[in-house]
């Protein structure tokens, strides 16, 4: 698949564009080797790197001011979806405003919203928006054992209190789908601010209120030149269902339990070279447990990715990150309550002509001290045609 899960259903609008209605669309078919670690497996059940997507884009504006988006995309020629669905409102032609309802791109991170999968020359995606922890929204841990348990299990975890079935994990950002709410995009040349107010959370985007609890996301670019912009985004949201508000103690409840995150993050262009960064904290509230009150977990993700670009149409690319986790229990015999994960990925790309490119990865990823498997090297190659 590309990179570039749930990229914006069509390029935003030049204010005053005349276009009523606009289609498009994407196939990417990816070819890589087997995954037994589960290091890139992701919330639909599907593997990255042994994966057909077809993605299709609609546009249709009634008016000058609305503009309806739409994307619906498949993995592995089935599990057709609704990626997005959203209405656009722009007021004013001269103003870079606008207001977003519906099925709303992500208004946190670097990666978040358009997943920027055109321009680079790797195949997998950071680990903060993809990588499955072993935290579920319908189940939750009886003691700190159960958390230690599932280190490096996400692609299949579970919990004793809440859905005993085995099931997938939440990532800290779900870049495989987006939220529903309402979002509002103000920007000048220099500046652009996006706030959200939505329905789920950062790890797990949803269609309906299932907690009670509402999700605020905001992000804040400043382009200090025309070569460097820095942004930092902060969100805060309910994740868990309030399935699970039986099994918590008195006075607790789903709606009050919180996943927070804040990222700082940078891109720098200068020729040839194209620099992406990004450092990015979340914390996750769980209920009490069998022994009494336990601190939030937390998780802090690095990454920094470089792409060269040689000639008119052939780029390379390497990524280097690393997610790591806070520690649980005594002092004396603290552990981490995941697995920490480190990655290495280098790749190229290859366009030959205006809508078709051909991409090839090699990926290295380390998970020392958790999962069945704690190391492996992984290779791809990717062909992606858009229309």
């Amino acid at each position: 698949m590309s990179p570039a899960a749930a990229q914006s259903p069509a390029p935003d609008a030049t204010p005053g564009a005349t276009e009523r209605i606009s289609v498009g669309g994407e196939i990417t078919a990816t070819y890589g080797s087997e995954d037994p670690g589960f290091f890139n497996y992701a919330t639909y059940a599907y593997d990255p790197l042994q994966n057909v997507r077809l993605v299709f884009d609609a546009s249709v504006r009634p008016m000058r001011a609305v503009e309806v988006l739409a994307q619906v995309r498949t993995d592995g020629l089935s599990q057709a979806r609704m990626a997005a669905l959203y209405v656009r409102l722009r007021p004013w032609d001269a103003r870079d405003i606008d207001l977003q309802i519906g099925r709303i791109p992500t208004a946190f991170g670097l990666y978040g919203r358009n997943g920027y999968g055109g321009d680079s020359p790797l195949v997998g995606r950071p680990l903060a928006y993809g990588y499955l922890l072993s935290l579920r929204r319908d189940a939750l841990p009886a003691t700190t054992a159960d958390l230690f348990r599932m280190r490096g299990r996400g692609w299949l975890s579970n919990f004793p209190r809440g859905n005993v079935a085995p099931d997938r994990g939440l990532p800290i950002v779900n870049a495989d789908t987006w939220d529903a709410g309402a979002q509002v995009r103000l920007a000048s040349t220099r500046v652009a601010w996006t706030g959200a107010v939505t329905v789920g959370s950062l790890g797990s985007p949803r269609l309906g209120d299932d907690n009670g609890g509402r999700a605020v996301s905001t992000r804040f670019v400043v382009r200090a030149a025309p070569s460097l912009a820095i942004g930092v985004s902060a969100a805060s949201g309910a994740y868990l269902s309030r399935d699970l508000d039986p099994t918590l103690a008195p006075g607790e409840s789903t709606s009050r339990l919180w996943q927070r995150a804040a990222g700082v993050d940078l891109e720098f262009a200068t020729g040839p070279w194209l620099i992406r960064s990004e450092v990015l904290a979340s914390r996750w509230q769980l209920p009490a447990l069998a022994s009494g009150p336990i601190d939030p977990v937390t998780a802090v993700t690095t990454w920094t990715e470089g792409r060269l670009r040689v000639l008119p149409g052939l780029d390379l690319g390497l990524r280097v990150e690393h997610l790591g986790f806070s520690d649980l229990g005594p002092a004396a015999a603290a552990e981490p309550w995941e697995a920490a994960v480190s990655r290495l990925e280098a790749g190229l790309a290859f366009v030959p002509a205006r809508h078709l490119r051909f991409k090839l990865a090699a990926q290295r990823n380390r998970r020392p001290s958790g999962g069945r498997v704690r190391h492996d090297t992984l290779f791809a190659a990717q062909v992606g045609l858009w229309f």
